[in-house]
């Protein structure tokens, strides 16, 4: 299949896509091209919050997904022929090389997928969370055409597109990129974000043709499964980080202050869980936590029936992040009663709430990170009570309900069993 063969079809814009169904249901597809991580997280419990509400919605993705549909009304199609974001990690610079360059053929593949599924359903909404490549931005342009009477939009997890290799700290730039990413955005009937700041990100850098709509990030309910984890006080002086091992994520700066750390809790540990990134020397890592000592590093991706454990070790989290726009990752912790200390960067410091669910300190600061550690560590009662705040502020403020809500008013869906939520648009 091509993409111009795709064109020479019948649309349904005479027809006229629209939610004008008595019960104002709408029909969704969201695509994420991986199959696991937080991305697919997001999207699989959006799917979820979505069906419930009455919406029929398709998720598609890659093969052998994380999660199963749980609700009629949702479902999950795994036709892409993609990969997981840990999938055949390989550091050695030719066989990486030669692995981006198959991905590049199934990427492609999976665009052409996406834009028949499309094409077929002709839905009422269609969001997408990430594009990284001038072939994502080319492909969503393309689809734009393709879907004249549907409603296009984005989850901005993150508005600029990232390199998953070397520097992940930075932007990709250049003139062909930035001018794909343009059109790309321009065609998006509403935009997602997950705080004020990414808004601003988005505003500065791009022009889509629709709003800009704020909405909650969601528990993270999903990944514990109804396993229980004991409340932070009864657990021992453990500090968490919890995510891909990647250089914007700080855990330089970390291991630096968990050094200062020790030498004013000398009995507490420090846990450091996930995946590898391209951009992280894995043996350098080791060497330097072996130094410090008390530092367990547990490398690779974890499974959801292995993450409540992690969280019940630890009586903290913490993000040393340089720079990020948001973290799921805390609202994990929240989900686990948890206090997070954490960088006041992107939208993450309005996450954690200095002094009601953590600490919020400045970037690139071990000092004041291990100050901030110190005192969680060394106060149970206070880590119980700054936890128990953020699990009562994932129930209050950030419900899936909640999400549906605001997505269902964002995209201009009116009716239903969701019609009860504001839209805020920055």
């Amino acid at each position: 299949m091509s993409f111009r063969s795709l064109f020479t079809t019948r649309s349904r814009a005479a027809a006229g896509a629209g939610t004008d169904r008595p019960d104002g249901s709408a029909d969704v597809v969201l695509v994420e091209f991986s199959p696991s991580g937080g991305l697919f997280q997001f999207a699989y419990q959006l799917g979820d919050a979505l069906a419930e509400h009455g919406d029929r919605v398709v998720l598609l993705t890659g093969p052998s997904p994380e999660f199963r549909s749980r609700r009629p009304g949702f479902e999950i199609r795994p036709v892409l022929p993609t990969w997981h974001p840990t999938e055949d990690a390989e550091t050695d610079r030719i066989r990486r090389l030669g692995r981006r360059a198959v991905r590049a053929g199934r990427l492609a593949t999976a665009w052409l997928v996406v834009a028949r599924e499309l094409r077929r359903r002709q839905p009422d909404l269609v969001l997408w969370s990430y594009w990284r490549f001038v072939l994502d931005a080319a492909a969503v342009v393309l689809i734009r055409r393709l879907l004249p009477a549907s409603r296009l939009g984005i989850v901005a997890h993150e508005p600029l597109p990232k390199s998953d290799y070397r520097d992940t700290s930075t932007p990709k730039s250049g003139p062909v990129l930035t001018r794909a990413f343009d059109a790309a955005w321009r065609g998006m009937d509403v935009v997602y974000v997950l705080g004020e700041s990414t808004g601003a990100i988005v505003r500065a850098h791009w022009r889509p043709r629709g709003p800009v709509v704020v909405i909650p990030h969601g528990d993270e309910d999903l990944l514990l499964a109804g396993a229980a984890v004991r409340p932070a006080e009864e657990t021992g002086p453990c500090a968490l980080f919890f995510g891909t091992w990647t250089t914007y994520k700080g855990i330089d700066v970390l291991l630096d202050a968990f050094a200062l750390v020790r030498e004013r809790v000398p009995q507490a540990t420090l846990v450091v869980a996930g995946a590898v990134g391209g951009d992280v020397d894995a043996d350098a890592l080791r060497t330097r936590a072996a130094g410090i000592g008390r530092v367990r590093l547990v490398p690779g991706y974890l499974p959801a029936a292995e993450v409540p454990a992690l969280f019940d070790e630890a009586r903290l989290v913490v993000l040393p992040y340089v720079r990020a726009t948001q973290s799921g990752v805390a609202h994990l912790a929240y989900s686990c009663s948890r206090p997070v200390v954490a960088t006041d960067v992107g939208d993450v410091g309005r996450t954690v709430l200095d002094g009601r669910t953590g600490r919020v300190v400045p970037p690139g600061d071990p000092a004041g990170l291990a100050d901030a550690m110190v005192e969680l560590l060394s106060d149970p009662g206070l880590a119980g009570r700054f936890g128990a705040a953020g699990r009562r502020r994932a129930d209050d403020e950030h419900s899936w309900v909640t999400v549906a809500d605001r997505v269902r008013e964002g995209a201009g869906f009116v009716g239903g069993a969701g019609d009860r939520g504001h839209t805020t648009s920055s």
